[in-house]
């Protein structure tokens, strides 16, 4: 629960994160104008910024590549110019030679690369007419082409001149012209060639030029690439990555209820998304002082409303003491039986209207969170037994037999006894009223593992159908029983559920409709306990009316302002000639008599017209003429923290009313019982609970 100061402390903090600026101020130029941008076009942006880079070497590479492939082709084709020429003119030579030798040695041996020529010579011939198709020197290979023609025709005149016989000495002349055709063969081919030659050396320089071109742009194009890349990272890491963080942290603080850091201003996404934690923020600040106002308006009325219940249980209370110390007056009187029956049944009417009361101020103490416990561990058998016995005359009146089925008497369990009980009564209480008569009740007991155990109360009734088994524990819901003869307010098992929730149990119901109802409380486990004799207690007779001692007389002072209450405990008492009663309407009037007259013992009310009673036992307490003097505090107020409290500032015990007038007068017969042995009366009383 948040306590006021904390409240104040929220509070605080809400002003100051509605303070607090959430955004910084707009960003100018290119930061401004990138901020603005949208999350796709700065992704585009990002992406599209070293796809241009590497689009723009690629294509500058693509295009010095081209051009230094054009210049090789050209180089290839000059190349293969001038090597075919050469080729040509190599083999013009060779069949030269050939012929010559033939011609001087006879020897047609001489003939072989001559006639190899021929095989060849057509090839290349086509050859270099292609060749000087593609250099442009068709006109020059013409020319060639027809020196060789006639190099070829003298050669062969040659070598037939020689197969025939004709001297050397006639050959000669022929041989001088073969010459001056191979010479001139040899001019044609070097003019031919020293175009492709040098086109070979231009081409060259050109493609190594192209080369180095190529390798700077490829340098060129790595180091814009880097370049690219790292703006890219640089605009992401500025315009998305650095902000998406902040709104991350945000989001954190925001959930943490801190302040928000500034974020500078921006149109796209993310800035959207930063407006919108502002936005959140503040809708927080207004929700969580709204939230703060809210709680202390309900905490002011949760402290309103246990004032009103134990305003409400005092005037409840005071006017059943009458009726019930009255009836109890008259029970002990002489009456005829329709008497006797008529006083029963107011006696038992002001006893059910005080559970009602009783049940109604545990709901909104459990509610409110005000409900004391004394969780321990409780023996399940002795506990079944007690709330059999306590419902067996209910059950009895319809002829319902209750049966206690628990085998393992160590079994035990941590709860608080008399909540536990109060539990298993209302179960009780409820399968007797929704049972057939001449019905059964089974209370039984079982563990449930090492860590649990279980009391399951279970009947023979019409049962719950599935639809309504959980709404029979909604407060005030009877499921149409109030149509019916059956008594009830439909709060016995809401209260019994959260009298076991608030003991850490569970209580769950399961039904078959027309055979009946079984409710489990389950709890956690105690260790086995092994179950002690109790004392003999005599019982009190309530007709009889409690009996003092011979010989044992004190005197009782009664503080009290309502004269009912008043002539009630004096009828009571009258019967005891052991015991002089007197009685004062106010506190003040109450402590001056204690201090003049020193009782032997004192009834205290605590709503006094002047004073409260504990300010009135603290200062009897504080006198010392009657520090000593027993109290026993006679109160409508059932409130645990009251009781608790006065028993602290020294109460001897507290009875709240409606009084049980038997156990008042028992408390006064052992005090005058022990007063007479010159005993001190032990602290120990029992206190009636609420």
């Amino acid at each position: 629960m948040i306590t006021l100061g904390e409240s104040r402390g929220v509070r605080v903090r809400s002003r100051e994160a509605s303070s607090a600026p959430p955004v910084a101020d707009r960003a100018r130029g290119l930061r401004g104008w990138w901020l603005d941008r949208s999350l796709r076009t700065k992704g585009l942006i990002v992406f599209t910024l070293p796809l241009i880079a590497l689009m723009g070497i690629t294509a500058a590479n693509l295009l010095l590549q081209h051009d230094e492939s054009n210049e090789r082709s050209v180089s290839t084709a000059a190349r293969t110019l001038a090597d075919t020429a050469n080729q040509l003119l190599l083999d013009m030579m060779n069949a030269e030679t050939g012929v010559r030798g033939y011609a001087t040695t006879r020897d047609p041996i001489f003939l072989d690369p001559y006639n190899l020529t021929l095989t060849r010579i057509g090839t290349e011939r086509r050859s270099l007419r292609e060749a000087a198709v593609v250099e442009g020197t068709v006109r020059e290979q013409q020319r060639l082409d027809a020196t060789v023609d006639k190099a070829l025709l003298q050669l062969a005149q040659l070598r037939s001149a020689i197969r025939h016989g004709t001297r050397i000495r006639s050959l000669r002349p022929a041989l001088v012209n073969q010459r001056k055709t191979m010479d001139l063969l040899r001019g044609q081919i070097a003019s031919l060639s020293d175009q492709p030659n040098d086109l070979v050396a231009i081409a060259h320089n050109k493609i190594t030029a192209l080369q180095t071109r190529i390798e700077l742009l490829d340098a060129a194009g790595l180091a814009l690439g880097l370049l690219a890349g790292l703006a890219g990272i640089a605009l992401f890491t500025s315009g998305i990555a650095r902000r998406v963080g902040l709104n991350a942290e945000n989001a954190r603080r925001l959930g943490e209820g801190r302040p928000l850091e500034p974020m500078t201003y921006a149109g796209d996404e993310i800035g959207r998304l930063a407006e919108s934690h502002l936005r959140a923020e503040k809708l927080l600040a207004s929700r969580t002082e709204e939230l703060t106002t809210a709680r202390d308006e309900a905490m002011t009325a949760t402290q309103a409303k246990n004032s009103f219940l134990s305003s409400t249980s005092h005037e409840l209370r005071t006017p059943l003491n009458s009726i019930l110390g009255f009836t109890q007056l008259l029970q002990m009187s002489e009456q005829n039986d329709e008497d006797s029956d008529a006083l029963e049944r107011i006696l038992g009417a002001g006893r059910h209207l005080l559970a009602l009361i009783n049940e109604l101020i545990d709901i909104a103490r459990i509610e409110s969170g005000d409900l004391s416990l004394s969780v321990e561990p409780v023996l399940v058998g002795p506990v079944i037994e007690e709330s059999s016995q306590l419902m067996a005359p209910i059950a009895a009146e319809r002829s319902i037999r209750i049966i206690q089925d628990c085998p393992r008497p160590v079994l035990a369990i941590h709860a608080d006894r008399q909540r536990l009980s109060q539990v298993l009564v209302n179960l009780i209480s409820n399968a007797t009223k929704y049972n057939h008569r001449g019905g059964t009740i089974t209370i039984a007991c079982r563990e449930e593992g090492a860590d649990h155990a279980s009391i399951v109360v279970s009947d023979t009734g019409p049962g719950i159908s599935a639809e309504n088994i959980e709404r029979i524990f909604v407060p005030f819901e009877r499921l149409g029983a109030e149509q019916t003869t059956v008594e009830g307010t439909g709060i016995g098992l809401p209260l019994a559920r959260a009298l076991t929730e608030a003991m850490g149990g569970r209580l769950t119901a399961s039904s078959v409709p027309g055979q009946g109802s079984a409710f489990t409380v389950t709890l956690p486990r105690a260790p086995d306990l092994v179950q002690l004799p109790a004392p003999g207690l005599a019982p009190v007779s309530p007709t009889a009316g409690p009996r003092a001692p011979a010989g044992a007389s004190i005197g009782v002072l009664y503080v009290e302002d309502n004269p009912a209450n008043v002539e009630l405990v004096t009828r009571f008492l009258r019967g005891k000639p052991n015991i002089r009663l007197r009685s004062e309407a106010s506190g003040r009037a109450g402590i001056e008599s204690a201090t003049r007259d020193v009782p032997d013992i004192i009834l205290l009310d605590l709503h006094l017209p002047d004073m409260h009673g504990d300010q009135v036992l603290s200062e009897l307490r504080a006198e010392p003429a009657t520090a000593a003097i027993p109290v026993i505090v006679l109160s409508a107020d059932a409130s645990h923290g009251v009781i608790r409290r006065l028993l602290a500032s020294g109460a001897l015990a507290y009875l709240t009313k409606p009084i049980e007038l038997a156990e008042l007068g028992t408390l006064l017969d052992t005090f005058a019982a022990a007063r007479a042995q010159d005993q001190q009366l032990q602290p120990a009383i029992r206190i009636v609970p609420a």
